[in-house]
């Protein structure tokens, strides 16, 4: 009888057991259940009132997680805490990206070559996440004509949105131009920047890559040296123009750059403005040098710069003083020019290119007078062979000019 009453008891207490157990998962339960679960919300919303995830809304709550260390903008599930009534509490902010991203299509043309990414076609992105772009399939970028082209959008959530826009490739066989290249005089101990005031300009690419191979000239030995300048553009098209740098002593006429260019600069101040176009300013740079120099027998000064300096500052000289003269007020412009010399010596005049084609430019005046601004080679050999041949150049050496 002990034996069953001991039972009995034994059973009394598990049950007791039991109901307190219960009683305490239920009262964890009840407290778990001040807080929502999980808050969702869209990304790029502003960070949710603590209200949001407590669920008496009759209750109040602060923020044990500090919220602003949560971006946003980026989908994920993140932790917060929440103290209600002295006790902290767990719950769940899920940001979520359910929306597409928005753009603006863009169409683009390009030369034959040029490559594009796929956020170049588009513009305007909207989305509250981060948004990559790409192509549905990658554009032929040397098909000469019209295509079009599938730009995917996909943000942080998987939304991908599509746009099609148009390229148009262009055929481009125009090469570069290389304006600035000159022969020059340069000398034992001083710096060389061979790239200085040269430029290369492109009908169809603004990015023209130019190389200069300079490593045959000796900066401390006297002699003539060959620089070599290529331009390419984007379309493969490439020209190579040669030129010759003369390294000697310093003599008494010695004059550097950064003593011309302030005389330049004043001269054209005067002769030029912006809103001329090219074939005006190089007539006012022709009128000037012919009309502002006086002629004299000048002694050879070999040196383009010094003598152009000759030129401005004294305002006599002869016809390499003219063309040099004519090829600093050219360069400082932006206007191609390349020098010309007299088969076997004895004149020197320059060539100028304004967009479409090499001319004669001789600023030099001339006992037959006549006038050499833009001359064709037909033009000028005319007047060569009436007037002792004056004007005799080796055609292998130098561009020809347009038959008209």
């Amino acid at each position: 009888m002990q034996e069953r009453a001991d039972g009995v008891k034994l059973a009394h207490l598990m049950i007791l057991f039991a109901v307190f157990v219960a009683v305490g998962v239920l009262a964890g339960m009840v407290s778990l259940n001040k807080l929502h679960d999980t808050v969702t919300i869209e990304a790029g919303e502003p960070i949710p009132d603590v209200s949001r995830f407590i669920r008496d809304e009759n209750i109040t709550g602060d923020f044990v997680t500090d919220p602003n260390t949560v971006d946003m903008n980026v989908p994920g599930v993140y932790n917060i805490e929440v103290r209600v009534g002295g006790r902290t509490y767990k719950s769940t902010l899920e940001i979520t990206d359910t929306i597409a991203p928005l753009a603006r299509p863009v169409d683009r043309t390009v030369p034959s070559g040029r490559v594009l990414k796929a956020g170049d076609f588009v513009t305007d992105i909207v989305d509250s996440t981060e948004v990559s772009v790409s192509f549905a399939n990658e554009p032929d970028f040397k098909r000469i004509g019209i295509q079009e082209i599938a730009v995917l959008l996909e943000d942080q959530g998987g939304n991908i949105t599509e746009q099609n826009a148009l390229l148009t490739v262009l055929e481009d066989n125009e090469p570069p131009r290389i304006i600035g290249a000159h022969d020059q005089t340069v000398y034992i101990g001083d710096r060389v920047s061979y790239r200085r005031d040269v430029s290369v300009t492109d009908n169809m690419d603004e990015h023209v890559k130019l190389d200069i191979e300079s490593s045959a000239v000796n900066l401390k030995k006297e002699g003539s040296y060959p620089v070599i300048y290529t331009a390419a553009d984007v379309s493969g098209n490439t020209t190579v123009k040669t030129v010759t740098f003369t390294v000697a002593q310093k003599t008494e006429d010695y004059v550097d750059k950064e003593e011309l260019n302030p005389l330049l600069d004043e001269v054209l101040k005067d002769i030029i403005s912006e809103d001329m176009t090219q074939l005006e300013k190089a007539r006012a740079i022709y009128n000037w040098t012919k009309h502002q120099i006086g002629y004299v027998n000048y002694p050879d000064m070999g040196d383009w710069v010094s003598a152009a300096y000759q030129g401005i500052k004294n305002r006599r000289g002869d016809c390499f003083i003219y063309y040099s003269t004519a090829q600093a007020l050219l360069t400082r412009a932006d206007i191609e020019n390349q020098r010309i010399a007299k088969t076997g010596g004895g004149h020197y005049w320059n060539l100028v290119n304004l967009g479409d084609g090499w001319y004669h430019f001789d600023t030099t005046p001339r006992r037959g007078g006549g006038d050499f601004f833009m001359l064709t080679d037909v033009e000028l050999e005319k007047y060569s062979e009436k007037h002792n041949n004056s004007h005799v150049w080796d055609r292998t050496k130098y561009p020809a000019t347009p038959t008209e």
